[in-house]
């Protein structure tokens, strides 16, 4: 090998040498910008955990006041619900709102049979039905004509209210 050959192989050696040197140093400054990127990323999701658990814990308690204030509009709604049966209630049962006496109430004959009471089913069963009966044999025409269109049918047809030919 010539003297030549080798100072251009030591020459290339040390060019590749500062070449991988530059290399490394850009690693390393690469790996550096990871790093912090990577720390930063994790701040952010530190960051961004923490304001979620505040936020629930303000939602949390923000539904607590929510149910706190239904449950006193229930207990306000109930107390004047309670209170509105009440002054009823006194009104119903007032002493002037029921004229009847002690002995016409003992009197009376609920539910039995002849007593006041219109719907007693032995009434009922003894007596006939209200609905009005009628004769099959209601007579249209006198004796001796035929047909219901004499002048004289439909005569007795309006007298006895029945449906107009």
């Amino acid at each position: 090998m010539s003297e030549d050959s080798f100072e251009k192989i030591k020459k290339g050696a040390k060019e590749t040498g500062k070449g991988v040197e530059d290399t490394s140093e850009g690693a390393i400054e690469t790996a550096e910008g990871i790093k912090d990127a990577a720390e930063g990323v994790v701040e952010g999701i530190k960051e961004t955990a923490e304001g979620v658990v505040e936020g629930d814990k303000d939602t949390v308690e923000g539904v607590k006041e929510g149910v706190e204030e239904t449950a006193d509009v229930f207990e306000d709604t109930a107390e004047g619900v309670k209170e509105g049966v009440e002054e009823t209630a006194e009104k119903v049962t007032e002493s002037d709102t029921y004229s009847t006496s002690d002995e016409e109430t003992e009197k009376r004959d609920y539910n039995e049979a002849g007593g006041k009471e219109p719907m007693n089913p032995e009434d009922i069963a003894a007596h006939e039905p209200t609905a009005v009966k009628r004769n099959q044999d209601t007579e249209i025409a006198g004796e001796g004509e035929t047909g219901a269109d004499s002048p004289e049918a439909r005569e007795k047809f309006r007298k006895k209210g029945m449906t107009e030919t």
